[in-house]
């Protein structure tokens, strides 16, 4: 299984999904991680934007296609949307750090 997880710090999950600095994208094998790849998130935000304008998050959605789960804290209407598309499956977690939501996923 593998899973992504956006996070600032390589330790706890971030805040903001689509301005996280990175995404942990872990393998596991039953409960075990197998590896730990970290992907720089690219995605640049205009902060200028209104509800009303276009907003994509197509980068952010393509470095996450074959992930099996996005786990996060909070997810914006637009990346909600995007990652609807393209039927990449997430769930919230109360959890802060990356350690925590995994023993307990």
């Amino acid at each position: 299984m593998k899973i992504a997880i956006p996070t600032n710090d390589r330790k706890t999950i971030a805040d903001r999904t689509g301005r996280a600095k990175e995404f942990a994208l872990i393998e596991l094998i039953g409960k075990e991680v197998k590896s730990i790849e970290y992907k720089t998130n690219t995605h640049e935000h205009n902060h200028n934007h209104h509800e009303s304008e276009s907003h994509s998050h197509s980068d952010l959605v393509e470095m996450l296609a074959g992930v099996d789960i996005v786990l996060l804290i909070n997810l914006g209407n637009h990346l909600k949307s995007d990652l609807d598309k393209a039927q990449i499956p997430y769930q919230q977690t109360s959890f802060s750090t990356i350690e925590e939501a995994l023993a307990k996923f």
